[in-house]
């Protein structure tokens, strides 16, 4: 892994200026990316990193010496001048005038980059397209070789006003701030990860992303640390919900989302940039129609199951949640053997059978089982339901070894028929 700072120079006379960010400032410059590295990268090491990237008239007027027809130093003499220890490279580049050469802008930049490389991006002087091509390319970066974009940064200039106007300013007086632009790729990485929960439920990316860095998607005002552990421990609690539905915890769900709509409510007080807040309004919506009714949770994170395409889930969490509204309707405690007298019993009632061919358990517990089956008597159709969701959880549970297995498509079809069916027999 190294350290990447990766800029690209243009072809401009620059003014000398005063660039300054935060606390830091330097004087009387005329390149941004003199700024930039001695803010950013003063303390890198020799197996670290500078990659210019020149076109050959960019190379010519700004890389090397006295370029624009008067004595002045090249960006190449100014970054020596800084006596920084990483490595310095220019790297020629095409103008970027067709497809073909834009495509092979993308190749050139993207050869250049290591796998688990982190970067800080100079985007000021990148021009025409570049900076899109840029983006894209950082972001299929982080996919193809796991990079990390430290920092993107840009020298707003154009508080200036114009070339012309900016020469009428005396020197000292020509400051230009360092904007710091990360949270625009903070932004987009979130988005891709909200959008990977909301289709897919996987909340693992925003868990992780959380846990990097999520002070960019804040205000710069007090208590930053504190706002980021309150996202931070959402994220967390997010992924909790997330794998407690994946692994069908049927007595966790209505604990989960609880705890969970508490820190998004949390999350939603906190002074965020912008663009950050309807990313949180859109977690939000997934955990609205949770009520912390376990009956109720329990059909909602079927349905939300069946959504992201959890089919087996799904059957799991329905069927067992039916399981446990028997037991609750007949005043009885919904764990332990009251599950397996309701499952009996259910067979009983479907297949009318005598006591005599009940199993051990059903016949043990005579009373309880027939306080089952007289409820099953008020709830004929929903019995029937819950027979046939037996029949298709058990295909899907023995991966369709069976002499008659279900074709893939009809599972959904049917649970989302089931779920429908049910919520008109069930009273919460």
């Amino acid at each position: 892994m190294a350290r990447v700072y990766i800029s690209f120079l243009g072809t401009n006379d620059y003014l000398s200026c005063t660039y300054f960010h935060e606390e830091n400032e330097i004087q009387d410059i005329r390149f941004v990316q003199e700024a930039t590295l001695n803010f950013f990268c003063k303390t890198w090491k020799p197996e670290d990193h500078i990659i210019i990237f020149t076109t050959e008239e960019a190379n010519r007027k700004n890389w090397q010496d006295n370029g624009h027809g008067q004595p002045c130093k090249g960006l190449e003499s100014c970054i020596k001048d800084l006596n920084l220890d990483a490595q310095i490279t220019p790297v020629p580049i095409p103008a970027g005038k067709s497809e073909a050469e834009i495509w092979n802008i993308f190749s050139i930049v993207y050869e250049l980059l290591h796998p688990n490389d982190e970067v800080i991006f100079d985007i000021t002087h990148a021009f025409r397209s570049i900076p899109m091509l840029a983006i894209v390319i950082l972001n299929y970066a982080k996919v193809m070789k796991n990079i990390t974009l430290k920092g993107i940064y840009y020298g707003a200039f154009e508080v200036l006003g114009s070339i012309r106007d900016a020469k009428k300013i005396p020197l000292p007086e020509r400051r230009v701030p360092i904007l710091d632009l990360t949270a625009f790729d903070q932004l987009m990485e979130w988005s891709f990860a909200v959008d990977r929960f909301l289709k897919a439920g996987d909340a693992h990316q925003i868990s992780s992303l959380a846990e990097k860095s999520v002070k960019p998607a804040l205000m710069v005002t007090k208590g930053q640390d504190t706002a980021a552990k309150t996202i931070r421990n959402m994220a967390k609690n997010l992924e909790e919900f997330t794998k407690t539905l994946s692994t069908c915890r049927g007595r966790n769900i209505s604990m989960a989302t609880t705890r969970l709509k508490q820190n998004i409510n949390q999350c939603q007080g906190l002074e965020l940039i912008q663009p950050f807040k309807p990313i949180f309004d859109r977690i939000k919506d997934q955990m609205d129609p949770f009520s912390g009714d376990p009956i109720a949770d329990g059909i909602q994170a079927a349905k939300w199951c069946l959504e992201h395409n959890l089919v087996q889930q799904s059957y799991t969490i329905f069927q067992e949640t039916l399981i446990s509204y028997f037991v609750i309707k007949i005043n009885e405690e919904p764990e332990g053997i009251n599950r397996e007298i309701a499952t009996q019993a259910a067979k009983i009632y479907l297949g009318n059978l005598p006591v005599a061919q009940w199993k051990s358990l059903a016949r043990t517990h005579e009373k309880t089982t027939r306080k089952f089956l007289e409820f099953y008597r008020t709830k004929d159709e929903l019995i029937k339901i819950y027979r046939n969701l037996s029949g298709d959880r058990n295909d899907l549970n023995h991966a369709g070894h069976k002499p008659t297995p279900m074709k893939a498509d009809k599972f959904s079809l049917k649970l989302r028929d089931y779920i429908q069916k049910t919520e008109q027999h069930i009273m919460l």
